[in-house]
């Protein structure tokens, strides 16, 4: 986003755009209760019908090698998959109390703890600890802990979903212009979305 800002195609028609993340519910079916999980590795083996489809998968999006390119060294293939909507939730909370420049501080906390060292995100004292390591003393800890404890947000992070749905949105990233043309796909930071 800082290259085409800075740099654009056309200085006399600069691309003028606003990004807003919306959660990705991606195993909704999954049960919400903390203690259950898999790993991220039997999950994918699933999704694509067995090892061997997964890993001819593996070597088509290269995932691993495009996130050492910008500089993400490691991904946990046998990380915790869970239950999202905890997780979506914190960060919905923290978006309309604290703004989007906390929660997005809070997004990338949560996938290193995710991504890099396997944590679920349905686990509670997880989530504070990452809450509070964006704090500054800004983020009411014991306000988030109620929240979460309770179902507050749940019904927008269904709506959300259900809204995905309807515009096709079935896998992430994915880019929505104008309220309703869908760009789908992981695109390589160098191609960018426009020929």
């Amino acid at each position: 986003m800082e290259e085409v800002t800075q740099n654009p195609m056309d200085e006399a028609n600069p691309v003028s755009f606003a990004v807003l993340r919306i959660p990705f519910f991606l195993e909704p079916e999954y049960s919400r209760d903390e203690t259950w999980s898999e790993t991220n590795r039997k999950r994918l083996e699933r999704k694509w019908g067995g090892k061997e489809a997964f890993d001819a998968q593996k070597k088509r999006h290269q995932l691993k090698e495009r996130g050492r390119e910008v500089g993400i060294q490691h991904f946990n293939l046998d990380r915790k998959a869970s239950n999202t909507l905890k997780s979506h939730r914190l960060v919905q909370w923290v978006t309309k109390n604290y703004g989007c420049a906390k929660s997005e501080a809070l997004y990338d906390v949560l996938n290193v703890e995710h991504f890099v060292n396997g944590k679920k995100l349905n686990d509670a004292k997880m989530l504070l600890e990452c809450a509070k390591k964006i704090s500054d003393g800004v983020i009411d800890l014991e306000k988030a802990e109620k929240f979460l404890a309770s179902d507050e947000g749940e019904k927008e992070i269904v709506l959300a979903k259900k809204a995905l749905d309807r515009l096709g949105i079935h896998s992430i990233p994915n880019f929505v212009i104008g309220g309703k043309e869908v760009l789908s796909g992981a695109v390589h930071w160098k191609g960018g979305l426009i020929r």
